[in-house]
């Protein structure tokens, strides 16, 4: 077939699209549409729903592809005309004078010159009747499915659907659509619907099986499943159970489903399919700030250590300053977690973290042992609880000190962002509560910490991102020198304060710049995308540390400014950071920031 060539026409009567073929290969030209009584948007679908627009589109198209996507397309059109409420609508394609659906496959011309299309719509359907029988309690059938609403056909398969949703949520697993009757009566200009449902029997759950595992054992399975047997069939218990296995990390995909055929006594068997990850995961990071250090961290885990979905890791970060040749700051971390214990939505977790931090007053070695249990009240929400011990041996500049501190920290967290790693909407929101008692140099105490993260994208394709975050961190009943330097906050750097110097705020004591009882921050960011992988993000950070509790202690505080390029990667967007100071008493001048992930 010879490629298509000619010129542009444009003519219209009812609906008309007119395309041009053009003279170097194929290109497609404006779609042009002109009517007086059919509605922009109606305009605009049928413009879209061209299959010889996109073949068009294409450089090496023939004429044969041409005029075969000339004739899908009397289908597309009609398709959207329905859509729209038209049943009597009339198309015509005519391919070089010629109607489409007229051309025989033997006989594609060799050229193609032009493409004309004209469609009547006719005058819009309203809804006659709109039946569904029977419909189970509680059935919410599409608002707009009645007697003189316009007659748009996608409203008769949200109706078919629900139906037979309705009668699933009560129980019947296998109801059925057995009957669509739909009818145009052309002179009343009405669509008449009639949808018949089989609802079938009401069934009970009966058994689950469970295909697919290899090394993690079927009765782990069940335990984190938690199935109901004998209870009303429904399709959020369903859900529930691919979440609650999905949830352990153990396995690449979950399917549940309910069983092609009911037993005899009336009760359905589930079937688990499922596909197991690879059991072993090693991973790296790094980040580097001008005053906050090079940071670089790494971790391995095993996903199902003993058959039974346990989670074993180990982590390991190091950090070294910059500046005044501080000592290199250290945590090495293994951590267990065993899931469905005692309930489906119950973790058991134990911890072990060997630390060292430190500046240019303090270095502070810390053994912390925690061990507790999560418990997850939905897919978004999540409490925990639980033991913590650790001894502190803390190296001031004089003196030293040493804490043994037992407590009992209970904690919350809610997540529901859209990506963890580059958050476009949604909230994540944790805190914790740990009341402790000390020994040796400590005291007793409540230590509270709370992170508030929200995100907002507006105007197209949500180019733009607004994201805010509340920080707040308080020592009650314990002061500075009787509990660990680590239990007390300081502000600036990459995650408090961009563009004021790591750990510049803190609280003066005896002319020494020393760690405060209270933290409160708040951080800004205007995040915009240029292009899938390039955007850019304008933000201000603000911090203020107390000496006493953050309500009612007093304090300084600080904030910074600046501007950041981010580069999106598959494991999250790469972060390039540049922050002046806007008010405190530093003058380090600009800080720069690079990292993986946004900073928060």
């Amino acid at each position: 077939m010879g490629p298509v060539r000619g010129r542009v026409q444009a003519w219209c009567s009812a609906v008309f699209l007119a395309i041009g073929l053009g003279t170097a290969g194929v290109q497609a030209q404006d779609l042009q549409i002109s009517t007086t009584f059919v509605d922009e948007e109606l305009t605009d679908s049928l413009r879209a729903a061209s299959l010889v627009r996109v073949v068009l589109e294409e450089e090496s198209s023939t004429s044969q592809d041409v005029v075969a996507a000339a004739k899908a397309d009397y289908k597309r059109y009609l398709s959207v005309l329905y859509q729209n409420g038209y049943y009597s609508g009339v198309v015509s394609i005519l391919v070089d004078g010629r109607e489409a659906a007229q051309l025989s496959p033997f006989e594609t011309p060799d050229q193609v010159r032009t493409i004309q299309v004209e469609i009547a719509p006719g005058k819009p359907f309203t809804f006659g009747r709109a039946i569904v029988d029977p419909t189970a309690p509680g059935t919410e059938l599409p608002e707009d499915f009645r007697s003189g609403v316009l007659a748009r056909s996608g409203l008769i398969q949200q109706a078919a659907t629900a139906s037979v949703q309705g009668w699933r949520d009560v129980g019947h697993a296998k109801a059925a659509l057995t009957g669509q009757r739909v009818t145009a009566a052309h002179r009343e200009n009405a669509l008449n619907v009639e949808i018949s449902i089989d609802p079938g029997p009401r069934l009970t759950f009966g058994e689950m099986q469970i295909l697919g595992n290899k090394d993690v054992r079927t009765e782990r399975i069940r335990a984190m499943a938690g199935f109901p047997a004998g209870a009303q069939f429904s399709d959020e218990d369903l859900e529930t159970i691919q979440r609650r296995i999905s949830r352990s990390g153990a396995f690449r995909f979950v399917v549940v489903e309910e069983a092609e055929t009911p037993n005899p006594d009336n009760t359905i068997d589930v079937i688990v399919e499922l596909q197991e990850e690879k059991p072993r995961r090693l991973g790296f990071g790094a980040e580097i700030g001008s005053s906050d250090g090079i940071s670089v961290s790494g971790f391995w885990f095993h996903r199902n250590l003993l058959g039974g979905g346990e989670r074993l890791r180990f982590d390991a970060d190091l950090t070294q300053q910059l500046e005044d040749s501080q000592e290199l700051e250290f945590t090495f971390g293994v951590s267990f977690l065993r899931p469905a214990v005692f309930a489906p939505e119950a973790d058991f977790r134990m911890s072990l973290d060997i630390s060292r931090e430190a500046n240019s007053t303090f270095q502070e070695d810390i053994v912390t042992f925690d061990t507790g249990f999560n418990y997850r009240l939905s897919d978004e929400f999540f409490v925990y609880g639980g033991i913590r011990l650790s001894a502190t041996k803390t190296d001031l500049k004089p003196g030293n000190r040493r804490f043994r501190i037992f407590g009992t920290p209970v904690g919350a967290t809610y997540d529901d962002r859209d990506i963890v790693t580059d958050a476009r909407s949604g909230a994540f929101i944790s805190g914790e509560v740990f009341p402790f008692v000390g020994e040796r140099d400590a005291d007793d105490g409540i230590r509270t910490t709370l992170d508030a993260r929200y995100y907002k994208s507006f105007i197209e394709d949500d180019a733009l991102t607004l994201a805010v975050r509340g920080q707040l961190g308080s020592v009650f009943g314990a002061t500075s020198g009787s509990v660990p330097e680590s239990y007390l906050f300081f502000s600036g750097g990459g995650g408090t304060v961009r563009g004021q110097p790591f750990e510049s705020l803190g609280v003066i004591r005896n002319d020494t710049l020393s760690s405060g009882e209270g933290f409160a921050g708040l951080s800004l960011e205007a995040r915009y995308r240029f292009t899938d992988a390039i955007g850019a993000v304008g933000f201000f950070d603000y911090g203020r540390i107390t000496d006493g509790d953050i309500f009612t202690g007093n304090g300084d505080s600080h904030s910074g400014a600046g501007l950041g390029l981010r580069y999106d990667t598959p494991v999250g967007p790469i972060r390039v950071d540049i922050a002046a100071p806007v008010s405190g008493d530093t003058d380090d001048g600009v800080q720069f920031y690079f990292g993986l992930g946004q900073a928060f």
